[in-house]
């Protein structure tokens, strides 16, 4: 039972380091990143306006 407590805790230890590794601010800047938030805000911004045209 103690060794199986052990591999979990270092099961967690070692997917919040990847989890950390993988959200950097570096994979915002790129082109990529750019694209996709526009992308998005494009997306947000037609459903706010649909929403308001339904509101009426």
């Amino acid at each position: 039972m103690k060794g199986f407590l052990k591999g979990m805790l270092l099961g967690a230890v070692a997917g919040a380091a990847a989890d950390l590794a993988m959200h950097t601010n570096t994979a915002r800047k790129t082109a990529a990143g750019r694209a996709m938030q526009t992308a998005t805000d494009a997306v947000d911004a037609a459903a706010v306006s649909v929403k308001e045209t339904l509101d009426r």
